[in-house]
């Protein structure tokens, strides 16, 4: 009994690590939780620290490992998604068990709008962009079109249409993504050239 109780849990955990919804439950549970009820950052000691209340353990998210991606040049490739982009995983989805995706985005070829702009969006948890080299011009259900240099950084909420307008030749921009997989879903746009 005991046994296949193990087994039951192992085959949980791995459940959890490989979908998309889970990544979605344990963020609830996290928030559910936890976050309420810290309030704030704050320092404490070592011996204040109950490892049993930590928010990994208590929202039950993957293991995570140590994990150092240092930039190589023959790591920035096509992965077939969009022929414009050279993309470098930064290995994050398997150091979090699927919860976490980051890469390095640079542009394949110039800008081209029949190629380039199409309305989309991306069911995730969360997206942050951070532009490392160049510019992207892009538009935003709700916010207008809007371009980000170098340094620039914004959130994209969950479900927010959005299409790129433009690039620099050098753009390069930092994603990280909640979770690991998800879906891009192409739409129609509602008038030319709008989203």
């Amino acid at each position: 009994m005991a046994t296949r109780a193990k087994k039951a849990a192992k085959s949980k955990t791995k459940a959890r690590k490989a979908t998309p919804q889970a990544a979605y439950r344990l963020a609830g549970e996290l928030k559910a939780a936890v976050l309420p009820k810290k309030k704030k950052h704050s320092l404490i000691t070592e011996a204040e620290f109950d490892p049993r209340k930590s928010l990994a353990r208590l929202a039950g998210w993957p293991k995570q490992k140590f994990h150092i991606s240092h930039l190589r040049e023959k790591d920035f490739r096509n992965d077939g998604f969009r022929g414009y982009t050279l993309c470098r995983d930064l290995g994050f989805a398997k150091a979090t068990g699927g919860m976490i995706q980051a890469h390095v985005n640079r542009r394949a070829r110039p800008f081209d709008a029949k190629e380039v702009s199409k309305p989309h969006f991306h069911d995730t948890l969360f997206q942050m962009v951070y532009v490392l080299k160049g510019w992207v011009r892009s538009e935003f259900e709700g916010q207008g079109v809007l371009t980000m240099r170098e340094g620039a950084c914004w959130i994209q909420p969950p479900g927010i249409k959005h299409c790129v307008r433009g690039y620099s030749n050098d753009l390069e921009i930092l994603e990280i993504i909640l979770p690991a997989q998800y879906d891009t879903v192409n739409i129609a746009p509602r008038a030319k050239g709008k989203l």
